[in-house]
This record gives structure tokens, sequence and C-alpha cells, in this order.
């Protein structure tokens, strides 16, 4: 079965959302999140420890 690395990029960011910021988005989905927002950090290479990071303006 191949996956598509958009798709897993997506699931890591929100298992992420989760676990960092667990305290106020616990219950965050992939449904809820902006996917057009989040783009231009998937295709400028960013992992989504860096996106997420830059999201909510956290130091790596």
């Amino acid at each position: 079965m191949r996956t598509d690395p958009w798709t897993d990029w997506q699931r890591e960011v929100v298992a992420l959302i989760r676990l960092d910021l667990g305290e106020v988005l616990q219950d965050v989905r992939e449904e809820d999140v902006d996917w057009d927002a989040w783009r231009p950090f998937y295709e400028q290479g960013h992992s989504p420890q860096a996106a997420v990071a830059r999201a909510f303006v956290r130091d790596l």
C-alpha cells in the first residue's frame, strides 16, 4: 500500500498539535485544520515539528 506524503505530513502535524498543545487543542481533528494555510510549510520542506513551531511561534 502506497501512502501520500502530504497526507502523512498532515497526520503528523495533528498528532504534534495534540501532543504539544494538548491542554488547549487536545480534540483537534484533521478536518479542523485549514490545510491551505499549512500547505506552504509543507512545500517549503518544513518538517511537521518545524511547521507546528512556526505556526504557533515556538522555539525549536
